[in-house]
């Protein structure tokens, strides 16, 4: 008679032996390289190129191997997205790789459902479990839901096919700096709905709208790369940046002149210089508008945007006329503008700038590359390789209640991008996810989201496993990134194309037809032309890049009736009797939505702005703290309609009046010791209601009160609070 443990061996030991080779445990001891591995020589390093997945931006990387362990990570000097720089979150790769707390093997409920107590279980054991839930799941296929973070390359294709397969539709990516708003933007101005490439480089004159393209948005080192060769690259021109935004960011700071603008106005701002242009006939393409373009753009005089925005009339109209005069120009929204309630407004009025101005799919504009030219073999199933930028919002929000009410029978989760931490708490995302009756996570350590799994593979980092990528900008269609092993993997973890591969085998049928490899990196080899093919010059140099120049691109049609976007103003949640202050929250350049708060290199690194460490704080004007009785470094309470959370006062004289300004990235309550404790979470303040005209994730959508409170904590900053910011040198 077989007990319970020897059966779990026996089920777990059919496709998943043959992958993993019978998923034996790995040695527990430190030991010294008794078999040193086959590229190790004392005393010399070696160099492995692969891509970055510290954020979406895809940028390329090379790594110094010593001794078997990775010491160094630097950009790639040959990737065309980021020419051998790296940022900061990509230099700390490392530290996720040799971080003591990642998960060493799969762990398994140990609790009631939501405690997150889990018991450590052998892969044999893990993948029977695994498969008991898939076959049960099978009974009713659409009853499997599959939540990621977006996938691109052939990860991305591996789940696309397995979920078409198993017959479930329920495949959704969730990104909280989704595109959604840009995208839409793009379609209505442009129309092409798609991320265009933004030609910094070659511009004389670059507006911002909340552009904070040298921090977060996008791909941060391409633009920053860019930006410095539009400011140095050409002896006799030296390009000219504006910055209008609620606060005054690294960008903001970078400017030659930054305007403090209040938040959702940015498209008005737009188009009252959109209504100079026209009204004074300042480029050919405004002398030509349309009659309802120029009546439209009445209502948007410099004089009546001013009220609204808080920007001067007399500065509007000098923008405007310096920005015609200097041709090319180039228009950018970013992710603050994008995700108000009037993103996609926003957007389209930024983007009319770019077509009044001429500059679309030209040199120094608005260029529009088909970067998907590797994947056309695909077909249709090009999309699963290189899908939409956007955030999921929508989807994810009507997959909830379909957990509610207990539509689905199995999750599998995935990805960096945490939704029970990054989905406001008022949501109740956690409540929903716990009414699944058995939730997999593929993960390389505990969050708030894995940690109420049933069962959690350990997945390895992204310098020890196989891929490829395909970056949203700074190319144009000539990278496709291969990514490889730099070292050897010293934690028993499974990545998540394997286990879907060996999974497919086990249920059969239209599943094994669908995924026929016999692992991911045989499934990239027969892609790239490996072994012994091209894939080995493309691993080398880090991935395919050919080297296309066209320039201009695919152009995109113009707009069908040459309507000017209908005026939406942005809504913020709350009465402002109540919740005076209009929050604007923007991604961590160090903890981006929160996925870097585990590493303490990231947390040590000083907000650019602020020099603030390891806590969270709230940023607001000198002169709205007075009138609200603060002080610099004030615990303060930050209360909205949605919830509360506490930080520390961080005076900031480059912010807007009436705004409060926070960082994303800390409040964990499951991450390890390094996130854990370090004040509240931003989210939490985010209403739970749908926004109306909103596509995207509205993270611009409230409003705020600032309570003193006494706290244990502290403020620590690398900088005098004043220092280089008193108001006379910012303004």
């Amino acid at each position: 008679m077989l007990d319970r443990r020897n059966f779990l061996k026996l089920g777990g030991a059919t496709a998943f032996a043959v992958l993993f080779g019978g998923c034996d445990s790995i040695p527990r001891k430190i030991i010294p390289f008794v078999i040193p591995p086959e590229d190790y020589t004392l005393g010399e390093s070696s160099w492995y190129a692969s891509g970055c997945r510290q954020c979406p931006a895809g940028c390329g990387i090379v790594v110094r191997v010593s001794e078997g362990r990775a010491k160094k990570v630097e950009g790639n000097p040959l990737h065309p997205v980021n020419r051998g720089k790296l940022c900061a979150r990509g230099q700390a790769a490392l530290q996720a790789l040799y971080h003591p707390e990642r998960l060493a093997q799969p762990l398994a409920l140990d609790g009631p459902r939501g405690s997150g107590r889990h018991r450590k279980i052998s892969w044999q054991e893990a993948l029977s479990l695994l498969m008991g839930g898939l076959k049960k799941a099978k009974e009713r296929p659409a009853s499997l839901l599959m939540l990621t973070e977006p996938m691109r390359g052939h990860e991305g294709l591996v789940a696309g096919r397995f979920m078409q397969a198993f017959g479930s539709p329920n495949r959704l990516a969730w990104d909280p700096f989704g595109q959604d708003a840009f995208l839409d933007g793009c379609a209505a101005a442009y129309g092409a709905r798609q991320i265009p490439e933004l030609d910094i480089a070659n511009t004389r004159y670059l507006l911002s709208f909340s552009g904070d393209f040298l921090e977060t948005w996008i791909s941060p080192v391409h633009y920053a790369r860019a930006y410095g060769a539009m400011r140095q690259d050409r002896p006799t021109v030296r390009g000219k940046l504006v910055h209008f935004g609620a606060r005054l960011s690294m960008t903001a700071a970078a400017a030659d002149l930054y305007l403090p603008a209040a938040p959702g106005t940015e498209g008005l701002v737009a188009l009252g210089i959109a209504h100079v242009l026209v009204r004074e006939k300042l480029t050919p393409q405004a002398a030509q508008a349309p009659a309802s373009w120029k009546k439209g753009l009445e209502k948007y005089s410099p004089g009546a945007v001013a009220a609204k925005s808080g920007v001067s009339a007399d500065t509007l109209a000098a923008v405007a006329r310096e920005f015609a005069s200097n041709q090319p120009g180039l228009a950018v929204a970013g992710t603050a503008a994008g995700s108000c309630t009037n993103g996609k407004f926003q957007h389209v009025a930024v983007g009319l700038l770019n077509v009044l101005a001429g500059n679309v799919g030209k040199e120094g504009g608005v260029l529009f590359p088909d970067r998907t030219a590797e994947f056309s073999r695909y077909g249709r199933e090009a999309r699963l390789l290189a899908p939409d930028p956007g955030s999921g919002y929508p989807e994810l929000r009507a997959a909830m209640e379909r957990m509610r009410k207990g539509e689905f029978r199995m999750a599998l989760l995935a990805g960096a991008s945490n939704p029970a931490f990054t989905i406001p708490p008022a949501l109740k995302f956690s409540e929903a996810l716990l009414s699944v009756p058995f939730v997999v996570s593929f993960a390389s350590f505990l969050d708030e989201t894995s940690s109420l799994s049933d069962l959690i593979l350990p997945a390895p980092t992204f310098l020890e496993a196989w891929g490829d990528d395909i970056a949203p900008a700074g190319h144009e269609g000539e990278a496709v990134t291969l990514l490889q092993p730099v070292v050897d993997t010293f934690r028993d973890t499974r990545s998540m194309p394997d286990v879907l591969i060996a999974a497919a085998r086990e249920l059969g049928g239209e599943a094994a037809r669908a995924l026929p490899w016999g692992s991911f990196k045989e499934c990239l080899e027969k892609a790239y032309g490996g072994p012994g093919g091209p894939m080995e010059k493309y691993l080398q140099e880090g991935g395919i890049f050919r080297g296309r120049k066209s320039s201009v691109g695919r152009l995109p049609r113009a707009p069908a009736k040459g309507n000017l976007p209908e005026l939406e103003e942005a809504t913020f949640d709350g009465d402002p009797a109540k919740y005076p202050l209009v929050l604007h929250l923007y991604p961590s350049i160090a903890l981006y939505d929160g996925r870097g708060a585990n590493l303490s290199w990231l947390q040590e690194l000083p907000d650019p702005v602020t020099t603030a460490v390891w806590r969270n704080w709230v940023e607001i004007h000198p002169e709205t703290a007075r009138k609200l009785g603060l002080s610099d470094g004030d615990g303060v309470i930050v209360s909205s309609p949605a919830g509360k959370i506490e930080a520390h006062v961080a005076f900031h004289p480059g912010i807007a009046q009436g705004v409060a300004s926070m960082p994303l990235g800390q409040g964990h309550g499951k991450f390890g010791r390094n996130a854990e404790g370090r004040g509240g979470n931003p989210f939490a303040l985010l209403p739970a209601a749908a926004q109306a005209g909103c596509a995207g994730f509205p993270l611009q959508s409230t409003r705020i009160a600032l309570e003193k409170t006494s706290m244990k904590t502290r403020l620590v900053r690398t900088a005098h609070p004043e220092g280089q910011w008193k108001i006379g040198n910012v303004m």
